[in-house]
């Protein structure tokens, strides 16, 4: 069973959600109990600190001022005990009420500083023993109810016993209310994660659904499809929505050249094949015993042949380079050397075309490159030229040292030139312009030279004007 994104997004958030609140709980209920406790002890420390410096300010004694000042340390929620150095309890300051357990009310009370209490009660005088022998006292007593007083006591300058407590009562309540706050929040957390979890799986899957649409519709060959989000064509949806209009505007492109390539090599291996076929039947039924007849319709089919293989080598090669599966092979070597063989090879060519084709340049020009894809490159130019040059003119290759030390090699051709329309496109794949509809070709040949310069990191181009001819050329 398929999940979708909506419903995977969905439990992210409530998992999230719910995680906080499980914290929240976990805290609230295993931690607020002791962190209050000790925040508290830390509390009666501080007081019984404050009541000693009050005293000590007034030299030691209990005068009316001294009380006063208790009085309003104590009218906070604390009960301040002080007794003398027998232990004998001379002063209560009661600010807890009734649910104070360390002075318990008793029908035989003591009026001292306006509060009704036993003062000297077996609890107050065990823990005011307690406190003179050690030096100080850190405990708990529990009311009838159940409800915790933490107490803390110190014996201080072998004069004064100062006892501290205060009820925690209030803490139970408080823990109380947290829980139903929180049972309250975990609700409406979950109502309103489920919200925006709807929203925000909505937003985010939006777009996902539309680029599987327009997936589907390209898979069923429609490339005239464009898809755009306009919330924010900058965030990443919007990059891969450029991405993929581009990925469809490629496609559609290649299937194009495809198109054309398939067209044109199609229509170019029928014309070879059926040349080759007729021979073949002419030399096997009828020009068999003639040898001379033979031997040129043998050499037609050797041509034809060879024809066929230049093609399919033509595609295999650019696959090769451009899918990246040949490896460079760098060395030095001189450029104009080679230059001057590809001359002598095409010599014979152009002489039998009614053309002529010469090497202009220097003598010397060394450079670092893969002489086998660089040959290539010349094969192609000088094959190019000379298909566009007319009988009587002339090609021109060419080698010059630049005044930043690189090389140039060039290849110029006397033809009818190409628009600057074409110029731009001369260099892709399976391109043909239109004057070259109808020719011999595969239109991979300058894609390889593109191809090679590329991988070498080469700059190349072509300068031409129509009815002037064409320089094509590459600088190393």
């Amino acid at each position: 069973m398929k999940t979708s994104i909506r419903n995977k997004l969905t439990a992210m958030i409530l998992a999230v959600c719910l995680s906080i609140l499980a914290i929240v709980w976990v805290i609230t209920s295993l931690f607020f109990k002791p962190m209050y406790y000790r925040m508290t002890q830390n509390q009666l420390t501080k007081l019984i600190s404050s009541t000693a410096k009050i005293i000590s300010d007034n030299n030691g004694e209990l005068t009316d001022d001294v009380t006063e000042k208790i009085k309003t340390l104590a009218a906070n929620g604390y009960c301040i005990e002080i007794a003398d150095e027998f232990g004998n309890g001379i002063a209560l300051f009661e600010g807890i009420g009734d649910g104070c357990s360390l002075h318990v009310p008793d029908e035989s009370m003591s009026y001292i500083y306006g509060v009704h209490r036993r003062m000297n009660n077996e609890t107050a005088v065990d823990i005011r023993e307690q406190t003179r022998k050690s030096g100080s006292y850190v405990g708990t007593l529990n009311d009838a109810y159940g409800n915790r007083q933490p107490v803390r006591g110190k014996y201080w300058n072998n004069r004064y016993t100062i006892v501290a407590s205060t009820s925690l009562a209030s803490t139970d309540s408080i823990i109380s209310i947290v829980t139903a706050q929180l049972k309250t929040a975990t609700i409406f957390t979950i109502l309103i994660a489920l919200i925006i979890s709807a929203i925000m799986s909505h937003w985010f899957v939006s777009p996902i659904m539309t680029l599987s649409k327009a997936t589907k519709e390209v898979a069923k060959g429609k490339y005239d499809i464009e898809i755009s989000f306009p919330e924010d064509p900058t965030d990443e949806f919007g990059q891969l929505a450029a991405d993929f209009n581009s990925m469809v505007k490629e496609i559609k492109t290649t299937q194009d050249m495809q198109k054309e390539l398939v067209s044109g090599i199609t229509h170019d291996l029928r014309t070879p094949l059926t040349i080759i076929k007729g021979y073949a039947e002419s030399i096997r039924d009828i020009t068999g015993d003639n040898r001379e007849i033979r031997e040129s319709q043998l050499n037609t089919i050797i041509d034809e042949t060879d024809r066929l293989t230049k093609m399919v080598n033509s595609v295999l090669e650019y696959t090769k380079l451009s899918q990246g599966a040949y490896k460079l092979n760098f060395v030095q070597y001189n450029i104009a050397d080679m230059c001057l063989d590809i001359v002598d090879i095409y010599k014979n060519k152009a002489e039998k075309e009614g053309k002529t084709i010469r090497y202009e340049g220097v003598d010397e020009a060394y450079v670092t490159a893969d002489a086998s894809l660089i040959e290539r490159v010349l094969h192609n130019f000088v094959s190019n030229a000379l298909v566009h040059t007319p009988q009587g003119t002339e090609v021109v290759v060419g080698v010059n040292i630049l005044p930043n030390g690189k090389v140039k090699v060039s290849v110029t051709d006397s033809g009818e030139g190409i628009s600057e329309e074409d110029q731009k496109h001369i260099f892709d794949r399976y391109y043909r312009s239109r004057k070259d509809l109808g020719k011999q070709g595969t239109g991979l040949g300058l894609a390889v030279v593109k191809t090679v310069m590329e991988n070498h990191h080469f700059e190349y181009g072509v300068t031409s004007q129509e009815g002037k001819g064409s320089e094509f050329w590459f600088i190393m």
